[in-house]
């Protein structure tokens, strides 16, 4: 989810219409689009939760919080500019690339 919406997530607005209101026009990460690692472990949390069905607990949304700065930053340590709206794209960085003279 934090990789989808740094990258490809967006809500497209033009004069306060909504251009892309159905997932048809709304790109969004799919297991294709990971990276794959083998260190990557899933679990269990071991305590259920009272509120949860079956006991199910939310672990993820808090790892989301941060995606897009993280993303942001590696991109600013590998190129040397700076990103700060989402989705991050390939179109942004080149133009920030030749608005800094390094394209």
């Amino acid at each position: 989810m934090g990789v989808g919406s740094a990258l490809w997530e967006e809500v497209k607005m033009d004069k306060g219409k909504v251009l892309n209101p159905n997932l048809r026009d709304y790109k969004i990460a799919t297991a294709e689009n990971m990276p794959k690692n083998e260190n990557f472990k899933c679990f269990m949390a071991p305590a259920p939760h009272k509120d949860g069905p079956y006991g199910a607990k939310g672990t993820g949304e808090t790892q989301m919080t941060p995606s897009a700065a993280v993303i942001g930053n590696a991109i600013y340590n590998a190129v040397g500019v700076r990103i700060k709206d989402t989705p991050i794209t390939r179109e942004k960085i080149l133009k920030a690339l030749k608005e800094k003279g390094t394209a």
